[in-house]
């Protein structure tokens, strides 16, 4: 199987990714995200070092996916909890 790798650049760095599950554009869309991310945070705190400023967008980036999961299953706990009131209304009538 063929590898999907894609070159990106982040800040000037050059990049050599592969994302199993991720195509070339999602890949480079991702990219830019990160970059305007970074940008975002130098501009609004002044931050210079490339280090620190990937590690305040991966954090950043993964607050996003934690806050997501947590509200997908706070939705997940309120439709299994209208599924088992829809079930309960099912064997009364029954």
């Amino acid at each position: 199987m063929a590898k999907n790798i894609v070159e990106v650049e982040i800040r000037k760095i050059p990049l050599e990714v592969e994302i199993p599950g991720l195509g070339g554009v999602e890949i480079t869309n991702l990219a830019a995200e990160v970059e305007n991310k970074m940008r975002e945070i130098s501009e609004n705190e002044d931050v210079i070092d490339t280090l620190k400023l990937a590690l305040l967008a991966a954090l950043h980036f993964a607050a996003q996916a934690y806050i997501r999961g947590e509200n997908e299953g706070g939705r997940r706990k309120e439709e299994e909890a209208r599924v088992d009131h829809l079930i309960a209304k099912l064997k009364s009538s029954l």
